[in-house]
């Protein structure tokens, strides 16, 4: 996707408001993951959609890409995806070694069916997650900045599958489940521009961000006041997950940082220069679900739930 400047915006309000209706004319009753996507976006956090086939987990990846007006790549993964396409790869030309970038190199990565891939190529994304750098026959390269990866997977899909291990689920910010919308949104679905069966919407959609803009709003996000209240919750909320009985392994030293980052993020979104406990709760079940690993006859929403009527 090339380089396009993006439309002034306001204030994050209205930036999140534009978004919302930008993006609707792709993706349809999907409102709550947009805002989530937007949300992860300012708190620099990675995140993983899980929903059925034909739930526009792929389309709105590659809508918010748009949206913000940064530098895009998507990889399809299947089983026989190397790790040197999502890290990239030296090559010898005219007797000199050159490097040529993998899929990371972007400000947003589409990883498309992140579990139809081994457990070797899953692991190449970590570094980059993580670190914002990869590293290829010991030298580093450094990543764009921001990067930004939206993975999808079909949670229906049971055959040739790669579940993702616990430390790279818990890279992820969010895990958003996407499910079919309602009856009236798939109405309004049919009434969208078609090229066949194809949304041909795509290329109308008004960049609102693009790198500059979203290190502004970076910043609004960094200057977020935290009352002392609120940090005592998320840590009351995350340590209480560990607490439950049905329990294995709670949240981690990482997912309180997450939560409160996102929470941040929802804040300024919401037109406040501090964060709420009501902000925290919000957020916390797209945050903690996925990295709880929870005994058998329990779930990670009954953890949760458990978790936050404790928390009071």
């Amino acid at each position: 996707m090339a380089h396009v400047t993006a439309a002034p915006y306001e204030n994050l309000i209205t930036l999140r408001d534009r978004v919302r209706e930008e993006i609707g004319k792709v993706v349809v009753g999907q409102g709550d993951a947009v805002e989530l996507l937007l949300v992860a976006a300012l708190a620099r956090g990675h995140v993983l959609i899980e929903g059925p086939p034909g739930s526009a987990k792929t389309l709105l990846g590659r809508a918010v890409a748009y949206v913000l007006g940064s530098s895009f790549k998507r990889i399809q993964f299947t089983p026989d995806t190397a790790p040197d396409e999502i890290t990239g790869f030296y090559v010898t030309k005219m007797g000199e070694r050159r490097f040529m970038p993998g899929a990371v190199f972007a400000n947003i990565l589409l990883a498309d069916e992140i579990n139809r891939t081994p457990p070797r190529t899953q692991a190449a994304l970590l570094e980059a997650m993580q670190e914002k750098t990869v590293t290829v026959e010991g030298h580093s390269h450094r990543l764009p900045d921001p990067f930004l990866v939206i993975a999808t997977q079909n949670p229906f899909e049971h055959e040739g599958i790669f579940p993702l291990p616990e430390s790279q689920l818990d890279r992820f910010l969010f895990k958003i489940d996407l499910d079919y919308c309602d009856p009236e949104s798939e109405l309004e679905m049919l009434r969208l521009p078609h090229t066949g069966v194809t949304p041909d919407m795509l290329g109308e959609l008004q960049p609102l961000l693009g790198v500059v803009s979203l290190d502004r709003a970076r910043r609004e996000l960094d200057a977020t006041v935290v009352p002392e209240t609120v940090a005592r919750a998320v840590v009351t909320l995350v340590r209480n997950t560990r607490a439950h009985p049905g329990v294995e392994l709670g949240a981690s030293s990482r997912a309180a940082i997450h939560l409160l980052s996102a929470a941040k993020a929802r804040a300024r979104l919401d037109g406040r220069d501090h964060v709420e406990r009501d902000d925290v709760r919000a957020v916390a079940p797209h945050v903690l679900r996925h990295r709880l690993i929870c005994r058998e006859g329990t779930t990670p929403d009954e953890v949760l739930a458990a978790a936050l009527t404790a928390q009071g």
